[in-house]
């Protein structure tokens, strides 16, 4: 085999460059730390680190979701907290009314009261986060949730959000309810179930109250027909002397047989039943249709009926169980909010751990692949630089060899 003397020169020459770049390529990976310095150098590997990375950045915006997921409902929990204070102190004011020995100029006083916590009420309903978004105004919410127009001849307080719930992404595959609508929290409150008289049969009297309003609500829910108005009648039949009939009058059900004596009450389901007449009379009552009522309407019902003069004390005692069921059915609504926060903050803590670990796994994997073994590398520069001390040293003795050297 003949080598020219270009050949020899290109081989030695070649030799230098490849092993002065292996050692240029250890180089920088002892001073960056990274293992891959190019594709080429392990492509499975680095398609790996690719996605690696992208999972990291991802849970990355995942982790600054959850925080302020987390944020927004500390901030709403703490709305409803105080709005369920408050509620509790109106509650209380509304049970002293009705004590027999406040007078009329009494009932103004605690109304005054009542009005200013209507007036605290319907401001946290309107509550605002730090973007100045409405927290309780669902997808509407770069407008009040709730308006108030004192000239109404109805509802002055009326909400004018939507239903709409703000999620947000804390993972590839879980969504978080960021906020409650008011129309759940605050407008779909049930007032005060009632049932009325609707008429009679022979009977010299007929009376009807509600003695024990949440048994009565359970037989109202329970009873009530939307789509045929005629199953919402009920009739006592006078039996005897000693006996009285309770039957739905649309669907000629018997619902009860009790005791009766003419012109003594009787309880049935939270009624209270008070006839007098003789065997075969009857008397009918209905349920009403039910009506939903925001706590702010609520209040602001009652302090009109604190302030009226003219009310009897039969209308006034009317008014206040109105407002007390309303105040009992919101502060209802309030803890199921507080409730639903809780669940979604534990289930965002929940995630974010899951969050951390997968992050930490993720990172860790993706050193595996790409990050230099400084022991490993260190080593290797060794032995880079002998081989290429070699390979220059050899190239100075090849190049140095003639034919004329020969034949001397």
């Amino acid at each position: 085999m003949r080598i020219s003397t270009g050949q020899l020169y290109d081989r030695s020459v070649q030799a230098v460059l490849e092993n002065q770049g292996d050692l240029s390529d250890i180089q920088q990976q002892l001073s960056s730390g990274k293992k891959l310095l190019r594709p080429s150098d392990d492509p499975v590997g680095a398609a790996q680190v690719i996605r690696l990375t992208e999972e990291i950045d991802l849970i990355a915006q995942y982790k600054k979701n959850s925080n302020l997921l987390t944020n927004s409902l500390e901030q709403e929990e703490t709305v409803l907290k105080s709005i369920d204070t408050a509620m509790n102190r109106a509650r209380v004011l509304m049970v002293q009314s009705g004590n027999g020995i406040v007078g009329k100029q009494d009932r103004v006083a605690i109304g005054i009261e009542i009005g200013q916590i209507r007036d605290q009420i319907f401001d946290l309903m309107n509550s605002q986060n730090a973007n100045g978004e409405y927290i309780f105004a669902g997808f509407k919410s770069a407008s009040p949730a709730f308006s108030y127009n004192p000239s109404a001849t109805g509802n002055k307080y009326n909400f004018e959000g939507d239903s709409g719930e703000n999620k947000v992404q804390i993972s590839n595959t879980v969504k978080v309810q960021m906020n409650n609508s008011g129309k759940d929290v605050f407008e779909d409150v049930l007032a005060r179930s009632k049932a009325t008289i609707s008429g009679s049969v022979g009977v010299t009297s007929a009376r009807l109250d509600i003695k024990q309003q949440s048994k009565f609500d359970q037989f109202h829910t329970a009873n009530f027909d939307a789509v045929t108005p005629a199953n919402n009648q009920f009739r006592v039949t006078i039996l005897s002397a000693t006996q009285a009939q309770i039957s739905n009058v649309g669907t000629g059900a018997i619902l009860d047989t009790v005791s009766f004596s003419s012109g003594t009450p009787f309880l049935f389901n939270g009624l209270e039943i008070d006839i007098e007449g003789t065997a075969g009379n009857t008397m009918d009552f209905q349920l009403e249709t039910p009506k939903k009522q925001n706590i702010a309407e609520t209040l602001n019902n009652f302090v009109t009926a604190l302030n009226d003069g003219t009310l009897s004390d039969g209308g006034f005692q009317e008014a206040l169980e109105d407002a007390l069921a309303g105040a009992d059915n919101a502060l209802v609504g309030v803890a199921n909010g507080i409730s639903e926060i809780g669940g979604r903050a534990n289930i965002t803590d929940a995630v974010f751990a899951s969050n951390l670990d997968l992050e930490i796994a993720n990172k860790s994997a993706r050193s595996n692949i790409e990050e230099v073994d400084y022991a490993e590398a260190v080593s290797e520069l060794s032995r880079q630089e002998a081989a290429l001390t070699a390979a220059q040293a050899t190239f100075s003795k090849v190049t140095g060899v003639s034919l004329f050297d020969f034949i001397r």
